[in-house]
């Protein structure tokens, strides 16, 4: 246990340093977002590609991984959603963040980090890890669809949805550029696979560069991670009523029920003892940060999702622990025995 534990020690390391840097004022307020930015929008997309341009047909084309993967989320997102809008009777804004705060899982900022701390020489993982952060950002895709109809819908006097009257041509288009052009990940993961799949070659520099760029961006985000808890843990605390209770739900189900789902989702489907163990670590993490920012931007529970935000990536080292563990004990991943 203590050999798990070191080897994600580094990690929450860095994010407690992000914690402290934060609390003593050393950085501009600005910080966190500017590294935040810097991550998502060029580090993490460069580390994908270059991932991605190694990635074969074979493992791309893992039809039972990519069913329970995408299954497993696309399926609990509807589910917690019904839950939240017919039986806690919330508005379908709100329902939407609390079902992404129990499914969306922190595999960029976090899931990345880990896989690459654990398996740093594993192709296969390396390649499971990026592939997994394409699954979950496609849950999010979903999520950010309904949260904009939503707040459309409320700016419409007669509560009529703003598209009625736009032509299904122009919908499709908006849609592609806003969540497939505008989305640096996905399109990083598309022209990646494109390389790899049709042999390009690669100019050996350029890879390198993005190398180098993509393997900056675990310690970015997970500092970036750190300098922006202490704001969530304001933001949720700020005029907000929190339950506690169902704090608990949310948290329980993102850092211990989705994780056992997926994996017995995954051994059913009979996926490749690689994928299953880092698509379980991958959503072992806590709830992605970009939950709390779309709370805040749609103003939709954004205390909520604050705080679920701060406490389940807290507690995700022993989330983690837990889920390294318990696929070491079933012979899915080799025992840690050294550092």
């Amino acid at each position: 246990m203590y050999m798990i534990f070191a080897s994600l020690a580094p990690i929450f390391i860095i994010i407690l340093a992000g914690f402290i840097i934060e609390r003593i004022n050393y950085l501009p307020e600005s910080t966190g977002d500017g590294l935040s930015f810097f991550a998502i929008n060029i580090c993490i997309p460069c580390l994908l590609f270059h991932i991605m341009c190694t990635t074969t047909p074979e493992q791309f084309s893992q039809g039972n991984w990519w069913l329970g993967m995408l299954g497993t989320q696309v399926g609990g997102l509807a589910l917690f959603f019904c839950l939240e809008h017919y039986l806690r009777h919330k508005e379908v804004g709100p329902s939407m963040i609390s079902s992404l705060s129990c499914v969306f899982c922190n595999a960029g900022f976090v899931g990345l980090s880990v896989i690459l701390n654990l398996f740093p020489d594993n192709a296969q993982a390396i390649s499971g890890a990026g592939l997994s952060v394409v699954a979950c950002n496609a849950v999010v895709v979903i999520g950010q669809m309904v949260m904009l109809g939503w707040s459309r819908q409320r700016k419409m006097p007669d509560g009529r949805h703003i598209h009625f009257a736009i032509p299904l041509r122009i919908r499709i288009w908006r849609f592609i550029r806003r969540f497939i052009l505008g989305n640096s990940l996905i399109m990083a993961t598309i022209f990646g696979l494109s390389i790899a799949f049709l042999e390009i070659p690669l100019w050996e520099p350029l890879d390198k560069a993005c190398a180098m760029l993509g393997y900056v961006s675990p310690t970015c985000m997970l500092f970036a991670l750190g300098f922006s808890l202490r704001r969530n843990l304001r933001e949720a605390f700020k005029s907000h009523s929190i339950s506690i209770g169902h704090q608990i739900w949310l948290i329980g189900w993102r850092l211990v029920g989705i994780p056992l789902v997926t994996l017995v989702v995954l051994l059913l489907l009979d996926c490749d003892p690689t994928m299953i163990t880092v698509s379980v670590i991958m959503m072992a993490t806590g709830t992605a940060v970009m939950v709390a920012s779309l709370g805040q931007v749609y103003q939709a529970v954004p205390g909520q999702a604050a705080l679920t935000v701060a406490v389940s990536n807290i507690l995700s080292l022993f989330s983690l622990m837990g889920a390294i563990c318990l696929l070491t004990k079933m012979d899915l991943m080799p025992p840690m025995t050294g550092m």
